[in-house]
């Protein structure tokens, strides 16, 4: 089985399982921003957080679709939110372009997130939306830094890469 894992990361917690699924498998890794990608593989993995209730590579998805179908690609997912309390997978597929909808397997992992470190684009975005959602989770998050990343999280997705 050949492979290569293709992630985006933000806050590097989609970079750290990145590289835990790189020692792990011998697949190479490359920043979806690399044009050197090699689309001879069976297998694509793909990393990215959750911005905004979709994949932040969602549009990359889109664009490399005619190189990815056919493939086995696992998409996995970070965000501050825990996957196992809120309804990340449901958000991420339906978020996921119509013509990938059936092609791509989701695995939602904990991220991390510092309110403190977060740019200022998403300290804006997240002020505002605590703001009109009256958010108390939110709020909850900008007040407490989350740090979930953990390799015990990669279980199934390991699992079911070597299946």
């Amino acid at each position: 089985m050949r492979g290569v894992i293709i992630y985006r990361s933000t806050y590097g917690s989609t970079k750290q399982y990145a590289e835990w699924i790189h020692e792990e498998t011998g697949f190479p890794l490359f920043d979806s921003r690399d044009r050197s990608i090699p689309w001879d593989v069976d297998t694509v993995v793909i990393g990215c957080p959750v911005i905004a209730f979709k994949p932040a590579l969602n549009g990359w998805i889109q664009k490399h679709w005619d190189k990815l179908n056919g493939k086995r690609v696992l998409l996995f997912t970070t965000s501050g939110a825990d996957p196992a309390k809120q309804p990340v997978r449901d958000l991420v597929e339906k978020a996921l372009p119509d013509r990938a909808k059936r092609g791509v397997r989701v695995f939602p992992l904990a991220g991390r997130f510092d309110f403190a470190k977060a740019t200022r684009t998403h300290k804006i975005m997240l002020r505002l939306a605590a703001f009109l959602l009256r958010s108390e989770a939110i709020k909850h998050q900008i007040r407490n830094p989350v740090d979930g990343v953990s390799r015990a999280n990669l279980r199934d997705l390991l699992t079911a890469i070597k299946r």
